[in-house]
């Protein structure tokens, strides 16, 4: 299978989990919506982005998506440990987070947590020893560049009120931003390279599993009293307004990339995936 075909297939596989979750009004329909939408943006661009190893791109993005599936399968079996992942599923499941939230906290754990980790799986050098970062930089500027048009979507799809709580706080912008994406993927870089060298792994691997709880204790339980109660009520709004899909598809969130701008992605066939 091709490099932009293996991607599609994880689209397609995260778009049949947020399907079901919609269908079954589990918040959880958010990120995963999120995360079908960004593959499908970076299986459309991989042909024409100049990576020099699309097939190391597609393995990350295919171990990456895993992570979460994983701990989502785990999770609805009554397995998953506790830790980030299982913070936001019981937080979500009980009702305490908006969209916004959803969103926020899912891509802090998937990129904090899960990517440092996967890097390491995969390889952040090539078999000469050569970097791969010239290729990750690049997936980094093509998420990037779709983030904000996907919160868009989102918005339409599941809250128009989707940026009330965006500008009560800064916090929320830092991830779901071009910029904020491509940074937290830079530190996540970072924390790989900690990981592979024996002086510093330990260390590394208690702040990647302390930084998403501590975003999470932010975020749900902000320490100024005023704003804790602000974002207490605009929950309650956003509970109220929020919409659970009943369309089989999303309209298409991200324009083509830029280096190929007459694709259009519903023409994209999978039929010999």
């Amino acid at each position: 299978m091709k490099p932009r075909e293996t991607i599609t297939a994880i689209s397609v596989e995260l778009e049949r989990r947020a399907r079901s979750f919609e269908r079954a009004r589990d918040p959880r329909c958010v990120f995963a919506r999120a995360h079908a939408e960004l593959s499908r943006v970076l299986a459309d661009a991989t042909p024409y982005a100049g990576f020099r190893d699309p097939e190391w791109v597609a393995t990350l993005s295919v171990r990456f998506a895993d992570r979460y599936l994983q701990a989502v399968r785990e999770y609805d079996a009554g397995r998953l440990q506790d830790g980030a992942w299982a913070s936001v599923f019981r937080a979500s499941e009980r009702g305490r987070t908006s969209v916004l939230e959803e969103l926020v906290l899912g891509m802090t754990v998937h990129i904090v947590n899960d990517l440092p980790q996967v890097l390491c799986e995969v390889g952040t050098t090539t078999g000469e020893g050569r970097s791969r970062i010239a290729d990750y930089h690049l997936m980094n500027n093509i998420l990037g560049q779709a983030i904000e048009r996907i919160q868009l979507e989102l918005s339409r799809r599941y809250d128009p009120f989707l940026g009330t709580l965006d500008h009560l706080s800064d916090r929320y912008d830092e991830i779901i931003t071009n910029y904020g994406v491509r940074m937290s993927r830079a530190a996540a870089w970072y924390n790989a390279e900690r990981l592979q060298d024996p002086r510093c792994r330990e260390d590394a691997l208690v702040s990647i599993a302390q930084s998403p709880e501590v975003t999470l204790r932010e975020v749900l339980d902000p320490p100024i009293y005023s704003l804790r109660f602000v974002l207490r009520l605009a929950r309650r709004l956003t509970r109220i307004t929020r919409r659970w899909p009943s369309d089989p598809r999303p309209r298409p969130t991200h324009a083509p990339y830029v280096s190929e701008p007459n694709i259009n992605l519903d023409q994209i066939s999978i039929k010999n995936l």
